[in-house]
């Protein structure tokens, strides 16, 4: 079993109080669903490694709203953001 080590963070009031509802209403401790956040963080962030996610287009998705003057932006936007043959 991993060693566990205590931590102290600061949150908003309102963080706090929604995270303890979410808490009960899954029958959790808070500390297991911090724990439960955390790996699903670590997750995603993992399954980005290897790559310079800050470049990648889709990340930048409404950073800068506007026309694109594209067709089909829905159905194509992977060909849009990468390319064709992707």
């Amino acid at each position: 079993m991993p060693t566990k080590v205590s931590t102290n963070i600061r949150l908003e009031a309102g963080q706090i109080k929604e995270l303890k509802r979410i808490a009960v209403e899954q029958g959790a401790s808070l500390s297991k669903l911090f724990q439960e956040i955390i790996n699903d963080y670590l997750a995603r962030v993992s399954a980005l490694s290897g790559k310079d996610w800050k470049k990648d287009p889709f990340f930048h998705i409404g950073r800068r709203p506007g026309r694109s003057g594209l067709s089909a932006v829905s159905e194509e936007h992977n060909n849009y953001l990468y390319g064709k043959g992707r």
